[in-house]
């Protein structure tokens, strides 16, 4: 069992946690609307890394030992996670890995399950889901 205090680079792929992305609700033990202290909380107090606030009061906090960068609306409520592919927690939506795959592999299962569950899927005009480093982003078309 991997334990989140350890170097990032100690990590194997085969002991990282495995989260549950839920749209609109949150991604492992996190959820959205959760302050910044209940976060922290349920991230187990792991020690936070950096942060910054933006002029709008938004406001980012990241996790280097989680591999994940919290993101708060201004207010501090938590409004989205950035989880690093590399080191952070393997996530997935509805039997669906969004780790570790060939991007192309992933959209195509999500458009798959999108279909599936009658809604529509797409990238936004910042994904390329040719290149190594694409994300996703989720805004409850898939809930």
């Amino acid at each position: 069992m991997t334990v989140w205090g350890e170097k990032q680079e100690d990590r194997k792929p085969e002991d990282r946690r495995q989260w549950l992305l839920d749209p609109l609700v949150g991604v492992g033990p996190l959820r959205f609307g959760m302050d910044r202290d209940e976060a922290w909380a349920a991230l187990g107090g792991v020690s936070r890394s950096g942060s910054r606030v933006a002029r709008d009061g938004a406001f980012w906090e990241s996790y280097d030992d989680v591999g994940l960068t919290a993101l708060y609306a201004p207010g501090m409520l938590l409004a989205g996670v950035a989880v690093h592919a590399e080191v952070g927690p393997r996530v997935s939506l509805a039997g669906v890995q969004l780790m570790d795959r060939v991007p192309s592999e992933v959209s195509a299962d999500l458009h798959r399950l999108a279909r599936g569950q009658g809604a529509r899927a797409g990238v936004n005009r910042g994904g390329d889901p040719e290149i190594a480093a694409w994300g996703e982003a989720h805004d409850g078309q898939l809930a």
